[in-house]
């Protein structure tokens, strides 16, 4: 086992109670990211794009939750879905870079080439 799929296992229980607890709280978005990231370091892409859909439902206007959508649908490579998605990202956020993304939260190597290459393929600029 991998250290990143044990860590998107951890993450996967720690989002899945935060929900039980509070399960209308105005930041669940923020659960649903981390379960959306936690599928997509395991390689779910499907609850990954599940995960990230929950959570732009709850919070429209946050980014990264494209972001994390748009990865996942290249994965599955539903481009059209993923461009759609990136496009969102640009819109919420116009000087979002992946470089700039991966270095500002100090983005593991293995993620930033695994989510990278996902999200070019969706159109984020470098």
């Amino acid at each position: 086992m991998t250290p990143l799929f044990s860590l998107g296992m951890r993450m996967t229980g720690a989002a899945q109670r935060g929900m039980r607890l509070s399960p209308f709280d105005p930041w669940a978005f923020a659960a649903f990211d981390a379960q959306a990231m936690s599928h997509l370091l395991r390689g779910r892409y499907e609850e990954a794009c599940l995960a990230a859909y929950r959570s732009v439902q709850a919070n429209p206007a946050h980014s990264i939750t494209h972001v994390q959508l748009a990865a996942a649908l290249a994965k599955l490579v539903r481009l059209e879905e993923a461009r759609a998605a990136a496009a969102r990202v640009v819109e919420l956020h116009p000087t979002f870079r992946l470089g700039r993304q991966f270095a500002g939260v100090d983005c593991a190597p293995a993620l930033a080439k695994c989510l990278g290459d996902a999200l070019r393929a969706a159109g984020l600029p470098e």
